[in-house]
């Protein structure tokens, strides 16, 4: 696989939200990383400032240990784990403290989703296809978040969108990235 799927260690540099950092690595790399499983809060959302600040408590400027999801790897230019910062699992820790909640549509996926804090917060092993089950979830970009025609509105920062969030690959995001989608900084996000 990748060598996005072998641990390393840095410092956070940067905390973008309540799932998402950056790790400075020793050799000087800078890797953004999102927290596997986790849902934080977007951006206007109720809370999403307490979960930002929770993270940037926890991590940033301080040594951080990162464990990549072997079952997600490297996605839309970022690594998908787990993150020890100071020896705390951040992941954990923010949804005990009550600031995020389950990723669940990424329990069926997520190497992670067996570990006891995944499954105490709500990923389970018998999770169900059936349609009834599939009818009740909710889609990650909600209904009020500006999707037409499959599209979602990229100037839309009342949430902090992801690569997923998007039908297409290849969005031309400009000089102007509010939801990080340009990995590379060459004015195209979620490139693939």
């Amino acid at each position: 696989m990748t060598t996005s799927s072998i641990n390393f260690d840095g410092i956070v540099t940067k905390v973008t939200d309540g799932d998402t950092l950056d790790v400075m690595t020793g050799e000087g790399d800078t890797i953004t990383i999102r927290l596997a499983l986790i849902d934080a809060p977007e951006r206007n959302e109720p809370g999403f400032n307490e979960a930002k600040s929770f993270l940037t408590e926890q991590c940033l400027d301080k040594t951080a240990r990162v464990d990549p999801d072997n079952n997600q790897g490297l996605t839309y230019g970022r690594t998908v784990g787990v993150v020890y910062c100071e020896g705390v699992n951040v992941n954990e820790a923010i949804l005990d403290n009550n600031l995020a909640d389950i990723y669940q549509n990424f329990c069926d996926i997520s190497e992670f989703a067996d570990a006891n804090w995944a499954q105490e917060h709500g990923c389970s092993n018998n999770r169900s296809d059936d349609s009834d089950d599939n009818d009740e979830k909710e889609d990650p970009v909600e209904s009020g978040s500006s999707i037409n025609d499959n599209r979602v509105d990229i100037s839309d920062t009342s949430k902090d969108l992801d690569c997923k969030d998007f039908d297409e690959k290849n969005i031309p995001v400009g000089d102007d990235d509010p939801h990080n989608l340009d990995a590379d900084g060459d004015g195209i996000g979620c490139e693939g």
